[in-house]
């Protein structure tokens, strides 16, 4: 329902909100870490991966991976690599939505492949929330909220220009619903928002702003990749939401699944551009 939805985001915007602001580095991570355990769980069902070793080895894994890259320089060579592997496993999970309903064989994927999907989901996207978080002052804040006005810029275009001019499906065995110009339109809102951010908040490295709008713009467009792969394992699953975690929006992966794929272009573009 629509009040719980207005009730769930009055609620926790606030908290995540102070949190990104006036948070140190070591609350931002162990928090972050313990969303994205429930976003695991989640996963868990969604996936191949109930039977209980499965569950209990992914789980383990997860939690092991999240503390060592918490402890990790966030200036190592680790890092950049992580976040590439990141960035190259949402490029793979792009043919998976073009193979889309034949790579499902037997009705799921192999519950390995499951495991590894759900690591290379999760772990970049944590560092680079972190690296993100980890830039010097207030400029540290606002690059984590740089990439959530993005992803929320997105959405909105995305909804009204598609409710308003959408006629093309984007991929209609998925998600139904979504539209090539409310895919346009989301690119349009989202731009505008990199634009003044980098033309009144943040420095744009060393491509100026064009660069800085092109990596943005390119986050944006994995953002879009990380929804519909989340939308394809729920059409599979035959399921609406991932998790009933928070009333009126479902769970955590319904809630994250675009930031995931957009944090790691995010914080790596950016970290070579110097941004």
């Amino acid at each position: 329902m629509l009040w719980k939805r207005i009730a769930t985001a009055v609620v926790l915007a606030p908290i995540a909100l102070a949190l990104i602001w006036f948070g140190p580095a070591w609350a931002v991570g162990a928090i972050i870490a313990l969303v994205l355990l429930l976003a695991a769980e989640e996963w868990v069902r969604l996936s191949a991966l109930t039977e209980t070793s499965w569950h209990a080895t992914f789980t383990a894994v997860s939690a092991a991976l999240l503390i060592a890259a918490f402890g990790l320089d966030k200036g190592s060579l680790i890092v950049d690599a992580t976040l590439l592997l990141g960035c190259a496993w949402w490029v793979f999970a792009a043919g998976w939505l073009k193979a889309y309903p034949a790579i499902f064989r037997d009705g799921r994927v192999s519950p390995a492949t499951a495991a590894a999907s759900g690591w290379l989901m999760f772990i970049p996207a944590y560092l680079a929330v972190m690296l993100l978080h980890g830039h010097p002052g207030y400029s540290g804040p606002l690059h984590v909220l740089l990439l959530l006005a993005l992803v929320w810029a997105a959405d909105t275009g995305a909804y009204f220009a598609g409710h308003r001019f959408g006629r093309r499906k984007l991929a209609p065995s998925i998600s139904p619903g979504k539209t090539w110009e409310g895919f346009v339109g989301g690119f349009v809102a989202a731009g505008l928002i990199a634009v003044l951010t980098g033309l009144f908040l943040l420095p744009t490295g060393a491509w100026g702003l064009p660069g800085f709008v092109l990596v943005c713009l390119v986050a944006v467009a994995f953002s879009v990749v990380g929804d519909l792969s989340i939308s394809m394992f729920k059409r599979q699953a035959n399921v609406k939401d991932t998790g009933q975690l928070l009333p009126g929006h479902g769970g955590i992966l319904d809630r994250l699944d675009s930031l995931f794929a957009a944090a790691p272009v995010l914080a790596l573009g950016l970290r070579w551009l110097g941004a």
